[in-house]
């Protein structure tokens, strides 16, 4: 049994806080024996999970151009934009998705696989799960074999950024979907401590535009979705279960240029609830 799980949510360019709490729980002693990741959440879990150096990792990005690297722009919304006209385009060609393949999910693959350091799960020192969901089931899938870095881009892949992944004949997407901060799967190790780092960002204002209003369906579903969770295990474990949120609202999806910002802020809300944390 794990004294300290940790949940790590997903967030897009947020979700680099996840390495700023991870550092600072290591600066502090305290090693995670469990995690659990969403999404960017997944990303990281798996950086910590493969013993990475998180501080020289986020140096390392911090100095790379990963707009490049995922062969993106700078705004989801833009994204989705562009996703919508390559839709239409496939449409009226009428060729289904799975015939061409996806430029940026290759590109995914070929950076995780790096980071991952060829390991796979079953041979990790430290349990961890990578949260996705079945595009044609609407499940949640728990990924704990096979190589990391499949599960890792399962997880991460983000509808409209990323095509979907195919892992043991199912068709995977952003975990997001299903199970945002993956508390209950950190309790299912019965950990003594579960950490929850949430680094959603509010609902804000009306959307103005049709692609920001499915964003925001998207959103209130997530959150929903993440508070009934929460509930439930806090039911569970009361007082062992602490949530932390960075500050990092302000701070896009795909905000990648801002890494020391979102590092920083995960430092920040670590060391405020380190008090809490201890088991």
């Amino acid at each position: 049994m794990a004294e300290l799980g940790i949940a790590l949510g997903g967030g897009g360019a947020r979700g680099f806080a996840h390495a700023g709490v991870l550092m600072e729980l290591l600066d502090a002693g305290l090693e995670p024996g469990a995690v659990a990741g969403t999404s960017m959440g997944a990303v990281v879990g798996a950086m910590y999970a493969v013993g990475q150096d998180l501080a020289r990792l986020a140096r390392v990005l911090e100095h790379l151009d990963l707009y490049q690297v995922f062969g993106v722009p700078d705004s989801y919304r833009r994204v989705l934009e562009q996703a919508v006209v390559e839709a239409l385009w496939e449409r009226i060609r009428g060729r289904p998705w799975q015939a061409e393949g996806s430029p940026r999910l290759t590109r995914m693959f070929e950076f995780l696989r790096l980071l991952c350091k060829g390991e796979r799960f079953e041979d990790l020192p430290v349990p961890f799960v990578a949260v996705a969901a079945d595009l044609a089931t609407g499940e949640e899938v728990r990924i704990d074999r096979g190589p990391v870095y499949l599960g890792v881009a399962a997880s991460a892949a983000l509808p409209g950024v990323f095509g979907p992944v195919r892992w043991r004949g199912q068709y995977l997407i952003d975990g997001g979907v299903v199970n945002n901060l993956p508390v209950d799967v950190v309790a299912d190790f019965g950990a003594e401590v579960v950490l929850a780092v949430d680094v959603s960002a509010p609902l804000g204002g009306v959307p103005r535009t049709l692609v920001e209003m499915a964003l925001r369906a998207y959103d209130i579903t997530a959150q929903e979705l993440r508070d009934v969770k929460l509930a439930r295990v806090r039911e569970r474990l009361g007082e062992r279960l602490v949530v932390i949120h960075p500050d990092v609202d302000e701070i896009g999806i795909l905000d990648f240029h801002r890494l020391p910002e979102a590092v920083e802020a995960g430092r920040e809300a670590a060391r405020a609830a380190l008090p809490h944390i201890r088991p």
